[in-house]
């Protein structure tokens, strides 16, 4: 008699999705350019948990209008899809409807743009109410000018005036329908901010400095705040992994401290609509007294990532910040030698976030900055005013005497908090 075997079961893991890059390369890309924006698609999709096989790059002046690559070079598409056996095709770029359509047609395969794909890592992150608003509102906004492409297998009727084809019916419906789903996001999203704003006005935060985090996606920006907050924000080894804006209080070595405000990482390519259905999220950025702009400087397009930062603060209006140059990463080893680094960006930190090398340096630079706005005093408070423990929160408390109905502080206090008890500042 045979033994029995004993059965063994497996968790089956579903396989990755295969998906064929495609990229067009214009004169003004170099061939290192498109090679990584191509590398930095790969990271997008690996984000999605699809694995990328494969690219095509056509070199020409500009994307068609109607199939992005020329007939000959959407027909090698289909050929070296086939042959990966890629399940999806990706493109480098927004896409039009038409270019969306055309492609599918030609292939037979489901296409993604880099935008759809950005909006997909979005939707997977956002955990707050208001990054799910976003998410939705540039989902939408996307959708709104594709929605043609959903139709074309509805029959197109002619007839007299005033008569429509049951596609161009439902089209017409659905963007109306669209359109009020944006107005919608749009009035939630601002009560959202205004709730925000309001409370922040009764936060004790609002007279500490602001400090915000701005960099390219995957710069180190959440293991930085963590290092210097003592948090555990979440961080994931992918693009746009930190979504909703994240805040923490930084204590500082001379007895100060201020608040810490990380943010969605940039890149390039970014939509500018994608931009304003997340500015909600970018205001701290905004309302920052310093930028802490950190980048990668192991990674040979750094300055590229720069770039980008610089043309996405200059859509939310944060060009003119002042910003302390943060180059992350140096136990990786450097792209530029440091001498060049600091002659081409004075004042700049060098750091490791992971192993905290020169974290001090940037603590103290923080400190410096606030100092500037801040003054020794002396006030002379009613006893059970508010503003005796917003002092003792805010301020470097030197002394304190409790007299008759009074106190009065000796104390290094902000310079926003001295406007709001002017008449209790002693001359």
């Amino acid at each position: 008699m045979k033994d029995k075997q004993q059965m063994k079961l497996h968790a089956v893991t579903p396989e990755a999705p295969k998906v064929l890059a495609i990229a067009v390369q214009t004169p003004k890309q170099t061939d290192a350019e498109i090679e990584h924006s191509i590398g930095e698609l790969e990271e997008l999709l690996k984000t999605l948990g699809a694995v990328m096989v494969g690219s095509l790059v056509q070199k020409r002046d500009k994307p068609l209008r109607a199939n992005y690559f020329g007939t000959g070079k959407v027909g090698e598409v289909k050929e070296l899809a086939e042959k990966l056996g890629a399940e999806y095709i990706a493109a480098d770029d927004e896409l039009s409807a038409l270019q969306l359509r055309t492609i599918e047609k030609e292939t037979g395969l489901p296409v993604k743009d880099r935008t759809s794909i950005i909006i997909d890592i979005f939707a997977k992150h956002a955990s707050t109410k208001e990054g799910k608003l976003q998410v939705e509102l540039a989902m939408h906004q996307y959708q709104l000018p594709r929605l043609l492409r959903m139709w074309t297998h509805l029959e197109r009727q002619r007839g007299g005036i005033g008569l429509k084809g049951p596609g161009e019916t439902q089209l017409e419906t659905d963007r109306r329908i669209l359109n009020l789903k944006i107005k919608k996001l749009n009035e939630e999203l601002e009560k959202v901010a205004k709730a925000r704003e309001q409370q922040g006005k009764q936060r004790v935060d609002r007279f500490a400095p602001l400090f915000s985090l701005v960099g390219y996606t995957n710069a180190g920006k959440s293991t930085l705040l963590n290092k210097m907050s003592g948090s555990d924000v979440k961080m994931c080894n992918g693009l746009f992994t930190t979504l909703d804006p994240t805040a923490r209080r930084i204590e500082l070595p001379g007895s100060h401290w201020c608040i810490l405000s990380d943010t969605v990482g940039f890149i390039r390519k970014l939509p500018h609509g994608l931009v304003n259905a997340f500015k909600a999220t970018l205001e701290s950025v905004v309302q920052s007294e310093v930028l802490l702009l950190v980048c990668d400087v192991s990674d040979p397009q750094f300055r590229e990532h720069l770039k980008a930062v610089e043309d996405v603060l200059k859509q939310i209006g944060a060009a003119q910040h002042e910003r302390i140059y943060i180059f992350n990463k140096i136990d990786r080893g450097m792209a530029m030698s440091e001498d060049l680094l600091k002659a081409a960006y004075p004042d700049c930190i060098l750091l490791s976030a992971l192993t905290g090398e020169n974290i001090s340096e940037l603590q103290s630079r923080i400190e410096s900055v606030m100092c500037r706005n801040r003054r020794n005093v002396e006030i002379e408070l009613p006893i059970g005013s508010p503003y005796i423990g917003d002092a003792m929160k805010i301020g470097k408390i030197y002394s304190q005497e409790w007299g008759d109905g009074v106190v009065k502080i000796k104390a290094e206090l902000p310079v926003t908090f001295l406007t709001a008890i002017q008449p209790y500042l002693r001359k």
